[in-house]
């Protein structure tokens, strides 16, 4: 079987290669259900384990609904390990974020990072589709997300290190605009003065 990170890197570029009928039967795919013949041809194509299979249902369904429409583009990412999920949850993979650089307004609040904090393992699940579907109308699709965290977050459910992960890149990106907001807004009062 190969690295996660390479299984996720290779199902990433599968995914982008569909066309929307398969793409949209796999949104809607039920991770404790039976499955889509897509859902069993990537199975077979990425050899994942069938132990886990309602786990890599839910993974897959994730990171279809996070698939971009337009994803014949070339310029559109899914996978890439170089934005981490906490940081996309800060900044939605906008580029030109924060938009009022006066008080930088995370993408997925707060409140809601707290609570996915804390929801158990058994519904992280459920949180992270609900996560998925907002960064899917937000984010722009030329940025990518790193998938492999997602799929971390539910293959080793009990491992505290995904979500401090999630936590550390999430508040990082939220300081530092903080921090340039602050700095613009001193160096306003300091001309004026």
């Amino acid at each position: 079987m190969r690295p996660l990170e390479e299984t996720i890197a290779v199902l990433s570029a599968k995914l982008l290669a569909l066309d929307p009928g398969p793409l949209a039967e796999l949104r809607r795919m039920e991770p404790d259900g039976v499955g889509t013949s897509m859902f069993w041809r990537l199975v077979a194509t990425l050899d994942l384990p069938v132990q886990k299979t309602d786990v890599w249902m839910q993974i897959v369904r994730i990171l279809a609904i996070l698939t971009p429409k337009s994803a014949q583009n070339a310029s559109v990412r899914l996978h890439d390990r170089s934005f981490r999920l906490g940081r996309i949850l800060c900044d939605g993979g906008n580029p030109s974020w924060p938009t009022d650089p006066q008080k930088p307004r995370p993408q997925l609040s707060e409140q809601r990072l707290a609570r996915l904090l804390v929801t158990p393992a058994s519904q992280r699940g459920e949180a992270l589709e609900r996560i998925a579907r907002m960064l899917a109308r937000s984010r722009s699709p030329e940025v990518g997300i790193n998938c492999a965290e997602i799929a971390l977050l539910l293959l080793d459910p009990n491992n505290p290190l995904p979500l401090q992960d999630v936590a550390r890149y999430y508040y990082a990106r939220l300081d530092r605009a903080d921090y340039d907001s602050n700095k613009a807004q001193e160096t306003m009062e300091g001309t004026a003065a």
